[in-house]
């Protein structure tokens, strides 16, 4: 697998989050729509057995990575209570120290507004009545996201160059941000641009230690539970693009990890992704396309941790 390193420059408010596991979705929605769904099922061969064509982490402001989900005693911050209140505003580290010791790299982490939460005030007119009512005609309350970060998103991709190219992956990516991403696309909401598409490679470390950079649903026999932290989730999904309008859109529930687990792998080294691909025709998640694949896995940042005990 190669690594990549994407820049997306956000052009609109946003309805849903920019999450690793919700664009791989629409990514294979815009694989279909360009390349035709034949090739889709090639690239999908062996997704569920551990050979994934893509993995894509979710979107981060230029320059940072969330901070791993470590319980206070292992950061040193169990004693002062105002110092855990600081820190827990303080959840974003600087890329540019990834090869520092975990330890030293959490003090330089830093606090950033990256949403704008705005409230919007949505109104539908009744053709009868030339006004708004009750029911589907009530006004009603949604919310958007506004993305700040002058320097764009990065977005970062283990791919197959051998099953779909950068120049293919640069190609659906921009129909995807062309059309938008997430919840009212068709309004205007989830535009971006692909501005940069480069190779990169995280510094190597010599632990076994690394940080999640999507949502994931992991695989347990290569892990050392013991010295793992996360957040679990439930992740309930619909379907994209034409299935979003049939009669079945939902799909199965999904349990996994929260972005920026810490993992602790049984031996190393610390692989480029980890995880676990859900669904296909053998267990599938949903029943109005039972070939249906989740993302359950996630790029990872190899650290240099040496934990408290």
């Amino acid at each position: 697998m190669d690594n990549y390193q994407v820049t997306l420059q956000p052009l609109s408010a946003f309805g849903t989050p920019l999450a690793g596991d919700t664009l791989f979705g629409q990514l294979c929605w815009a694989i279909r729509e360009r390349f035709g769904e034949a090739r889709l099922t090639s690239l999908l061969d062996g997704y569920t057995e551990g050979r994934p064509f893509l993995v894509v982490s979710d979107a981060f402001p230029s320059g940072w990575l969330p901070r791993p989900q470590l319980p206070d005693f292992l950061l040193g911050l169990d004693s002062d209570p105002a110092q855990r209140k600081t820190a827990k505003t303080r959840v974003w580290l600087p890329q540019i120290d990834a090869a520092l010791p975990l330890a030293e790299w959490l003090t330089r982490a830093a606090a950033l507004k990256t949403t704008e939460h705005m409230v919007l005030t949505q109104n539908t007119i009744n053709r009868l009545t030339g006004t708004t009512g009750t029911g589907p005609f009530a006004p009603r309350q949604v919310e958007r996201l506004q993305l700040c970060s002058e320097g764009g998103l990065h977005v970062y991709c283990c791919l197959d160059s051998s099953r779909l190219s950068s120049a293919d992956l640069g190609q659906v990516l921009s129909d995807v941000g062309m059309s938008g991403f997430g919840r009212d696309a068709s309004t205007g909401l989830g535009k971006f641009s692909v501005s940069n598409i480069v190779a990169w490679q995280w510094p190597a470390a010599a632990g076994r230690h690394a940080l999640t950079l999507a949502p994931c649903a992991p695989a347990p026999q290569a892990l050392d539970a013991n010295a793992c932290y996360y957040q679990p989730q439930t992740r309930f999904g619909r379907h994209g693009n034409i299935a979003a309008v049939g009669g079945r859109p939902f799909k199965r529930p999904v349990l996994g990890l929260r972005t920026a687990a810490f993992l602790t792998f049984r031996t190393g080294p610390v692989p480029d992704f980890h995880g676990t691909g859900l669904g296909g025709s053998r267990s599938p998640i949903s029943a109005a396309i039972p070939a249906t694949v989740h993302q359950g896995y996630a790029p990872l940042v190899p650290l240099n941790a040496e934990l408290r005990t």
